[in-house]
This record gives C-alpha cells, sequence and structure tokens, in this order.
C-alpha cells in the first residue's frame, strides 16, 4: 500500500470515528437534558456537521437540542432543518394518525339508528 493512500485511507477513518464520538456526545446531552429529547430527535454526524431530525412538542425543545448539540466540542455546524414540531389546533384533542375510530368520535352520518 502507497503511503498516500495510507494516509487518505487513516484520515477518512479517523473522520468517521470523531463524527461517531460526536453523535454519540449529542445524543447524550439530548438525553441528560430531558430524556424525551433522546428518544424523540435522531442524530446523524458527517464532518463535523450534526443533522438533527424528528419530532419534538414545543418550539422551545427544537431551540433547546439545537444549543445542546452546538455546546459540544467538535461539532462545526447544526443542520435542524428535519426537526420539526408537532403543531395542534388550539381546542383540539391531537389523534395518532393510525388511532382506531371509537364511538365518541365516530361521525353522526355513520351511527345507527335504533328506531
Amino acid at each position: 500500500m502507497k503511503l498516500h493512500s495510507f494516509r487518505h485511507y487513516s484520515h477518512d477513518l479517523e473522520t468517521v470515528v470523531h463524527d461517531t464520538w460526536i453523535t454519540g456526545r449529542v445524543k447524550s446531552a439530548l438525553a441528560l437534558a430531558e430524556p424525551s429529547l433522546g428518544l424523540q430527535i435522531h442524530v446523524k454526524t458527517l464532518a463535523g456537521t450534526v443533522a438533527l431530525s424528528g419530532r419534538v412538542n414545543t418550539h422551545k425543545q427544537c431551540e433547546q437540542a439545537v444549543a445542546l448539540a452546538r455546546s459540544v466540542p467538535g461539532v462545526v455546524e447544526i443542520d435542524a432543518r428535519d426537526l420539526r414540531t408537532h403543531v395542534f389546533t388550539p381546542g383540539s384533542n391531537p389523534v395518532p394518525p393510525n388511532a382506531e375510530e371509537t364511538a365518541e368520535r365516530r361521525p353522526s352520518s355513520s351511527a345507527k339508528d335504533d328506531h
């Protein structure tokens, strides 16, 4: 193996290991700050740029996640464009997309007429 290609391979391996270390530190920081953040947010790192994705409950949690990721040594940049918040209509009860229909929420047109 040529010395040049060994150095190139070594540098690539060092970058991958460093990115993996950063990802672990960011995930730990999120989980320690608020356990639900560690579960709701996915973290990927590429050459020091941390990409955050997933859904959180509030904009404050988005800001908190970005601040925590930024505080980790070695983070060069934060990409949080895939980090979303749940948006609910005021006064409504949020329902998971695949929730089973119950009698209480069934439209009146589908209710049986007992007459």
